[in-house]
C-alpha cells in the first residue's frame, strides 16, 4: 500500500484496518510510517520527551488482534536515518465479532537508551452471517452470550398457503414468519432447524377412471359413456363428450381445480333421448381430499387429485463459547507504598498462563505468568484470554508510591554529627541515630555527639507517609574535643558575626564586633576536613574578612571562628 501524498517527514502513521467478519476469510495490508524523533511519539506518551534523535525502531509485538487472525511484517527493525516506511500484512479467518484496539508495542533507541512505548488502531469484526435455502442466520458465534437473528428466505408476501416452523435449539420453537431474535445465553453448539410449507397450488382433478359400470346400451350393446362433474352449489362444471360403445376401464383427463365442499361425479350412459333419455350409471359424492377408488351401486371409479406441496428445510449452527470468568487481582506488600518498596499483583482465581498485563495504555509484554512486580505509579490490570479466544480483564488496580524523604544528610565537627539542612526534614518527621547498624537507644535528635569512631546512620521517617530514607557516614572521634567542646576548655559563644551572602557562589563576606586582638577562622567542609584557615586581627573592635569559595563544590560548609575561650559556627551554603 501506498502512503498519502504529503505525509510529514516526522511522524507515526498507521493507515485504517478494514473491517471483517466472522467466519470470513481477512486478508488486509496496512502502510506505516515510523518517526524520526520523539516528539511525534510524545504526542501520545507525555512521559517521552520531545526533540530526540531516534536511532533505532524494533517492533516487538502485536496485542490484542482478533482470534484467529495473525499479522507479518515486510520489517520489524528500521534504522530511521535509513528507512522509516514498511507495511504489516493481518491476515485469517475471525472466530469472535467484536471491537478490537490492535496495540502496535514498539522499541525505540533513543541516545543509547531503550524506550517502550505503543500505539494503537481499532479494528471492527462484524458478527458471522451464513445463508441456507430457507433463512439467514445474522450472528453465529460469540463469547458468553450470542443474541441471533434470522431473516426468512422464503417470504409469503402476504399470500395464504405458506406455514413456517423454527426450532431455534434453545428450547424455543415459533410458527411465525419472522422471528424474533433470540439469545443464547449457555456456551455450547446449538442447531437451528427450520421447515417452511408452501401449499398455493390448490388441488387439481386431472383424471377420472371409470372402472365399471352395470348399465347396457338400448341394443344390449356397450354404453356410450360421458362423465359430468357438479360443484356444491349444484352448478355442472364439466360434461365431457361420449365414447360410444364404451369399454371399462374408461380413462377421462379433466384438470379442473377443487375447492372446498362436496361434489359429485356422474357417469351417463348417452341414448340420444330414445327410450327415457339417457341412462345414469351412478354417481359418487367426493371432495378435494378423494384421491383413490370410489364405488356406489354398480359404479365403480377412481379419482387422481394433484395437490402439489413444496416443503423447504433447513439447518444451521450457533456456537456460543464459553465465557471466561474475570482475572482477580490480590495486592501483596507494604499498607503504605513508599519509593523503593515493591508490591506484587498476582492473578488468585486459578489463571496460570494466556495473561496479558497492561501498565496504564502500555502492555508488559515482558511479562509473563500469574504474579506482576510493580515498582511505580500506574493504573495496572491483566486479560486472560482462553483457547477460544474469548477474552476478560480484571478490575483496574491503581498502585501509588508516595515519595521518600530527601537523605538527611549530616557531617561531623569535633565529634558532633550534625544536618546539613534542616528544610529538607518533612513537615512531620522522626529521626533515630544508629552506629554500626544498631540503634542507639533515646538518639532521636537533630544533632549527635559522638564517643567513638564509626559507621554512624540517621534514619528520618515522615509521620505523615510512613516513608523513611537514611544517610550513613563514617565518622571518626577526635579526643581533643571529648563532648563535643575542646578538652579542658570551658567554651563560650562567640557571638556578633554576620556572614553575607548566604547561600553564596563564590565571595564570602564575614563582618562583626568582636573586642579582641586576634580571631581564628576555619572553614570545614561536609566531612569535617579544613578547607580554608586564616587570623584576623580586628580594627577599632569590627572585624572584616573575605573568603574566596569560587573553586569550592556545591554543598554545605562550616565556618569556625574563635576568639580566646568564645566559639561559634556558621552554616555556609556554596550554590
Amino acid at each position: 500500500m501506498e502512503l498519502p501524498a504529503g505525509l510529514p517527514e516526522d511522524t507515526i502513521f498507521l493507515s485504517s484496518a478494514a473491517d471483517g467478519q466472522v467466519g470470513v476469510y481477512y486478508d488486509s495490508d496496512l502502510s506505516f510510517r515510523m518517526p524520526k524523533t520523539t516528539t511525534p511519539v510524545n504526542a501520545n506518551d507525555p512521559d517521552t520527551p520531545p526533540g530526540l534523535g531516534i536511532n533505532k525502531i524494533t517492533i516487538t509485538s502485536v496485542s490484542n488482534l482478533p482470534p484467529g487472525l495473525g499479522w507479518e511484517a515486510n520489517q520489524t527493525v528500521f534504522n530511521v536515518s535509513e528507512e522509516t516506511d514498511g507495511c504489516v500484512k493481518f491476515c485469517g479467518t475471525p472466530l469472535i465479532p467484536g471491537f478490537y484496539n490492535v496495540e502496535v508495542v514498539v522499541n525505540a533507541e533513543v541516545l543509547f537508551l531503550s524506550q517502550v512505548s505503543s500505539f494503537s488502531f481499532p479494528l471492527l469484526i462484524l458478527p458471522g452471517t451464513s445463508v441456507t435455502e430457507g433463512f439467514t442466520l445474522a450472528n453465529n458465534s460469540g463469547c458468553g452470550s450470542v443474541e441471533a437473528r434470522f431473516t426468512n428466505n422464503v417470504p409469503s408476501a402476504g399470500n395464504e398457503g405458506y406455514s413456517y416452523l423454527w426450532d431455534f435449539g434453545n428450547g424455543n420453537m415459533s410458527l411465525s414468519e419472522n422471528p424474533v431474535a433470540q439469545l443464547y445465553t449457555e456456551a455450547g453448539i446449538y442447531e437451528v432447524n427450520y421447515q417452511a410449507v408452501i401449499d398455493t397450488f390448490g388441488y387439481l382433478l386431472t383424471e377420472v377412471v371409470v372402472e365399471s359400470v352395470t348399465c347396457n346400451d338400448l341394443f344390449n350393446n356397450a354404453p356410450d359413456l360421458r362423465i359430468e362433474i357438479w360443484n356444491p352449489e349444484g352448478e355442472r362444471i364439466l360434461e365431457t363428450l361420449d365414447i360410444e360403445n364404451a369399454q371399462t376401464p374408461l380413462a377421462f383427463n379433466v384438470n379442473i381445480f377443487i375447492g372446498e365442499g362436496n361434489y359429485v361425479l356422474r357417469v351417463m350412459d348417452e341414448d340420444s333421448g330414445l327410450q327415457g333419455g339417457d341412462d345414469e350409471c351412478g354417481t359418487i359424492n367426493f371432495n378435494r381430499l378423494s384421491n383413490g377408488s370410489f364405488s356406489s351401486g354398480g359404479l365403480q371409479a377412481s379419482l387422481t387429485i394433484f395437490h402439489p406441496v413444496d416443503t423447504i428445510r433447513s439447518a444451521d449452527t450457533i456456537r456460543v463459547y464459553e465465557q471466561p470468568d474475570a482475572p482477580q487481582l490480590e495486592g501483596e506488600g507494604p499498607a503504605t507504598l513508599c519509593e523503593g518498596d515493591i508490591y506484587l499483583l498476582s492473578v488468585v482465581n486459578g489463571y496460570d498462563s494466556s495473561l496479558l498485563w497492561y501498565q496504564d495504555s502500555l502492555p508488559l509484554i515482558e511479562v509473563e505468568g500469574p504474579v506482576l512486580t510493580v515498582t511505580s505509579d500506574g493504573h495496572y490490570w491483566v486479560a486472560y484470554t482462553n483457547e477460544d479466544g474469548c477474552s476478560a480483564t480484571s478490575e483496574l488496580e491503581s498502585v501509588s508510591f508516595n515519595p521518600a524523604p530527601d537523605p538527611p544528610i549530616f557531617q561531623n565537627f569535633n565529634n558532633l554529627l550534625t544536618l546539613y539542612d534542616l528544610d529538607a526534614l518533612p513537615a512531620n518527621y522522626n529521626l533515630q541515630w544508629y552506629l554500626d547498624d544498631v540503634l542507639i537507644e533515646g538518639a532521636n535528635d537533630l544533632e549527635y555527639c559522638i564517643e567513638k569512631s564509626g559507621a554512624y546512620r540517621l534514619d528520618v521517617t515522615d509521620i505523615l507517609t510512613g516513608c523513611q530514607s537514611s544517610y550513613e557516614l563514617q565518622a571518626s572521634y577526635n579526643p581533643s574535643y571529648p563532648g563535643c567542646v575542646a578538652s579542658g576548655v570551658n567554651e563560650q559563644e562567640l557571638s556578633g558575626l554576620l556572614i553575607y551572602p548566604n547561600p553564596t557562589s563564590g565571595l564570602l563576606h564575614l563582618e562583626g564586633r568582636i573586642e579582641s586582638t586576634e580571631v581564628n577562622i576555619v572553614l570545614y567542609n561536609g566531612q569535617g576536613q579544613v578547607m580554608q584557615r586564616l587570623e584576623s586581627l580586628p580594627t577599632g573592635g569590627v572585624l572584616q574578612e573575605s573568603l574566596n569559595l569560587y573553586n569550592y563544590p556545591a554543598g554545605i560548609y562550616i565556618l569556625e571562628a574563635r576568639s580566646g575561650h568564645r566559639l561559634t559556627h556558621l552554616k555556609v551554603i556554596k550554590q
